[in-house]
């Protein structure tokens, strides 16, 4: 079965609904590469944002592939929110700013002081799309709030950018520290049972890949016993 196909887990998508303003977008790096594109489309039509990950490492790009990118924008499907994680940020910002994206999500730690960060905000706004700031789990919010005023939103990383593992829900407090300057996000890891303390901290941008994409299985159907007529 592929994610087209597949229901979206009832349980983020419940937990959602009851904070009304919430945005709850699904990560399609998640998934397997093959089954992109169709898990993009599912999440627009359940009106949800498509958060993707572009990853460079070592030079090589991995992560969502830049000619997804490309079909996804020319194609209108969205909302779309590209995450680039790299720890060099000119060329592929620049490169993913000429799709005509909704909003680039890009990261505190790859730019070398606050002035690096207004002007990467300022490059992204000016292709029409929205600059949201992500923040590694290392990193004090204190070193961040100086860029507040700088970007339109704070993307808050509950396990290190481009790694799996488990979430760690205390981080998502940073998430509720930016109001009322800057609205902000939590991603990574996130499933239903930590969104509760993710929400709770704050969090109005909701990014989960993983969790979204699965649901639980069905719990198996009790044996039927048949009483031997006396």
């Amino acid at each position: 079965m592929t994610p087209q196909d597949r229901e979206l887990n009832p349980e983020i998508l419940t937990e959602i609904a009851r904070h009304p303003g919430v945005t709850l977008a699904g990560s399609i790096y998640a998934v397997a590469e093959a089954d992109r594109f169709a898990a993009a489309q599912r999440l627009e039509r359940a009106g949800l944002w498509i958060h993707a990950d572009v990853i460079m490492d070592d030079r090589r790009h991995r992560g969502v592939d830049l000619s997804l990118v490309r079909t996804l924008a020319e194609r209108r499907t969205g909302p779309l929110d590209i995450h680039v994680i790299a720890p060099e940020l000119d060329g592929l910002i620049d490169e993913i700013c000429a799709r005509k994206v909704d909003r680039v999500t890009f990261p505190f730690e790859s730019c070398a002081d606050h002035d690096a960060v207004a002007d990467t905000a300022e490059r992204i706004r000016a292709s029409g799309a929205a600059a949201w700031l992500a923040v590694a789990p290392a990193t004090e919010l204190s070193a961040v709030r100086p860029c507040f005023e700088m970007v339109d939103g704070l993307l808050v990383m509950l396990i290190e950018p481009g790694s799996t593992g488990a979430a760690d829900p205390a981080l998502a407090a940073k998430a509720g520290q930016t109001r009322p300057a800057l609205p902000a996000g939590v991603d990574g890891g996130v499933d239903a049972a930590n969104l509760g303390v993710c929400l709770q901290a704050g969090a109005d941008y909701v990014v989960s890949g993983r969790a979204l994409f699965s649901t639980a299985p069905a719990a198996p159907t009790p044996p039927t016993h048949t009483v031997p007529k006396p």
